[in-house]
């Protein structure tokens, strides 16, 4: 018990972490609450990523009942905590830690979903389109909640189609749902365009994640974009390269789950 009252000491507690949101929430009128958030909008290559994490209301705020309180529990389960406690806004996370605790909330949630928009179809319909689109495809695996949820967005936009919802203004350092949802879409996408990396090591996405970058812009100039980069956004205005089908020694295969 001595090393978790260490651990718990160091631990700065998030309002994502306390609950900040759902503690407002009636648990007698929504069952569950669905966590929503995005990743890779400003990205200039890659996927759109829209994360939906689903946690069974009442079940959340009895686990975490005793956050802000004593950092002790006679039955053990704080320790059992100590994990979620970090759960924040995913940019303020590393990515070590962003990746320890992708596994714990899909476990704690009763369901998850991850819908990734590719860079073609952003071209075509635009990023709200998209953003709709890509949360459709994040609730297809949790579809039989959404009759007994509400469901919570990061920002001001709501791109869901659904009443039952409503949107926050940084959400995600408020709400441990859009925070758990903003952590497992930017822990997926990453990983995607790591993966991606390995096909197109020119713009070292490994690093950037398709984000602007000197090493990323100075490729793009040199070499024009890949198969993965959004070729409607701005920053192909100011590129010498301006043919639909880049030299085929770039055009090599993308591998999308």
């Amino acid at each position: 018990m001595a090393y978790h009252w260490v651990a718990m000491r160091q631990l700065s507690i998030s309002l994502a972490a306390q609950l900040h949101v759902e503690r407002q929430l009636d648990s007698t009128n929504y069952r569950f609450v669905i966590g929503v958030d995005e990743v890779g909008r400003g990205s200039w290559a890659g996927p759109l990523g829209v994360g939906a994490v689903v946690y069974d209301l009442q079940l959340l705020l009895e686990l975490m009942s005793g956050v802000g309180g004593s950092v002790e529990d006679e039955d053990g389960k704080r320790s059992e905590r100590l994990d979620y406690l970090r759960v924040d806004d995913s940019k303020r996370l590393s990515a070590k830690l962003r990746t320890s605790l992708d596994g714990p909330i899909k476990e704690l949630a009763v369901g998850y979903g991850i819908g990734m928009v590719e860079p073609s179809e952003i071209d075509e319909m635009g990023m709200s389109s998209a953003l709709a689109l890509g949360l459709d495809r994040a609730l297809m695996p949790v579809r039989r909640f959404l009759d007994h949820s509400l469901l919570l967005l990061d920002g001001t936009v709501n791109f869901s189609r659904y009443s039952n919802s409503m949107t926050l203004v940084k959400g995600d350092s408020k709400s441990f749902a859009i925070a758990s949802a903003s952590i497992i879409a930017k822990v997926a996408r990453d990983s995607l365009m790591e993966a991606e990396s390995l096909n197109f090591p020119w713009y070292v996405f490994e690093r950037n994640k398709g984000y602007p970058s000197l090493a990323h812009v100075s490729a793009l100039h040199a070499i024009g974009p890949s198969l993965i980069h959004r070729r409607s956004w701005s920053y192909m205005a100011g590129l010498p390269w301006q043919s639909s089908n880049p030299s085929p020694v770039f055009q090599q295969l993308s591998f999308w789950p």
